[in-house]
């Protein structure tokens, strides 16, 4: 789930770096794809994406004798789940081999890794490609991401369901800290915290097989280490489990 969640986090900086028509922002848009392409390198990203699909499938299964559930929507649900799975195992050969063999993609991977790398004196073709048409620039990015869109679309599906399973509850966490058990024999797969926009504190998850805690720290100022608040904290929990 950790690395579904960076892939989704990726592709939400690609998508809103390739929508803008500034060149930083097909640079942004860029980075965050060479990322996209470094996770999907290092983790088997589309055989553990169907193994979850696969994994949902049959906890969606064992609701079909209930008659609480909507079946027609359990259905589809559980169709489509089976059309994504039949769609990435039609997908042949590594997600990030298409940018591999690609030399222009491959320079400018090389000398991210740099601070400054990218100037222009380092990579003059760079500049010369953020410096094309924003139309242009877009269209080359959308090819690039081509072969994570089936990847993106199935880690939405799975995460969508996902979230949607947790059934949000009102709490509070005495003295910023809160804290619950679980049971190893149904494992929590997402802890989601909800709390107002303007609060003067975030919340930090610790987790693991047999309980989670949430501490509420206040930043005070961005040059000191964080502390933990004193004052009740509330609010909204969601875990949540397919």
């Amino acid at each position: 789930m950790r690395t579904f969640l960076r892939f989704e986090h990726l592709m939400k900086r690609f998508r809103h770096g390739a929508a803008g028509a500034a060149r930083w922002d097909s640079h942004c848009a860029l980075t965050a794809l060479l990322e996209t392409a470094d996770l999907a390198a290092r983790v088997d990203l589309k055989s553990e994406l169907m193994k979850e699909l696969k994994r949902q499938i049959a906890n969606l299964d064992a609701l079909s004798e209930n008659p609480d559930v909507d079946q027609p929507q359990l259905q589809r649900v559980v169709n489509g789940h089976r059309e994504l799975i039949a769609r990435l195992h039609g997908q042949a050969g590594q997600l990030s081999g298409v940018l591999k063999h690609n030399e222009f993609l491959n320079s400018v991977k090389q000398r991210a890794v740099i601070p400054g790398g990218t100037c222009d004196f380092d990579l003059p073709g760079y500049h010369f490609w953020l410096g094309r048409p924003a139309g242009e620039r877009q269209q080359d990015l959308e090819t690039w991401a081509r072969p994570f869109q089936q990847l993106h679309e199935a880690v939405k599906v799975v995460l969508t369901l996902l979230r949607q399973s947790g059934r949000p509850e009102r709490m509070v966490a005495s003295g910023g800290f809160f804290q619950r058990n679980l049971d190893p024999n149904a494992p929590v797969q997402l802890v989601r915290i909800g709390i107002h926009a303007v609060s003067p504190c975030y919340p930090e998850i610790s987790a693991g097989k047999h309980r989670f805690s949430v501490r509420f720290l206040e930043p005070r100022n961005l040059e000191l280490r964080p502390k933990q608040t004193q004052a009740d904290v509330e609010f909204e929990l969601s875990v949540c489990a397919l």
